[in-house]
């Protein structure tokens, strides 16, 4: 097992974090047009939005980490775990698992009650998910539009 540390993300991680997560999801299996800077505004937009929980691991470096928002729900507190990713060359290597269970017992410190995610459903990270506890939703749809611009 890898030997690392992990903490939680600070305002001064952002930039390293954004660097990882354009490397990440600009390969495959994703494949998507990410840059340092639009990675950067996504994760920034995540770390001041209000109920933020992030962790980090590292390694000589930021090698993974996971973040989201906490919401207030009717039973209790949920997290939206809106991205987790570890660099390309350490996955399936358990440290993503235990990044994850990190997150999670931060989450239970937090008085969270449960975790909902997006993710493509034929990937590895799908995979990964199932096998950490999650399930498909039968009764809730994941539902997407595109918005036509005015040129």
């Amino acid at each position: 097992m890898l030997i690392m540390k992990i903490r939680k993300i600070e305002l001064d991680d952002i930039s390293l974090c954004a660097q990882l997560f354009s490397q990440v999801f600009s390969s495959s299996p994703w494949n998507e047009s990410w840059n340092k800077e639009s990675a950067g505004k996504r994760l920034l937009h995540f770390y001041e939005s209000k109920g933020f929980i992030g962790i980090l691991a590292e390694r000589d470096g930021i090698v993974g980490f996971a973040l989201g928002n906490s919401e207030p729900f009717y039973f209790g507190n949920m997290f939206y775990l809106r991205e987790m990713c570890i660099v390309n060359d350490l996955q399936q290597q358990g440290l993503g698992k235990k990044l994850y269970l990190a997150l999670e017992r931060e989450l239970s410190l937090a008085k969270i009650h449960s975790i909902y995610l997006t993710t493509h459903r034929e990937t590895l990270a799908s995979n990964f998910y199932v096998n950490n506890g999650f399930k498909a939703s039968e009764k809730m749809g994941f539902y997407a539009k595109c918005i036509a611009h005015d040129k």
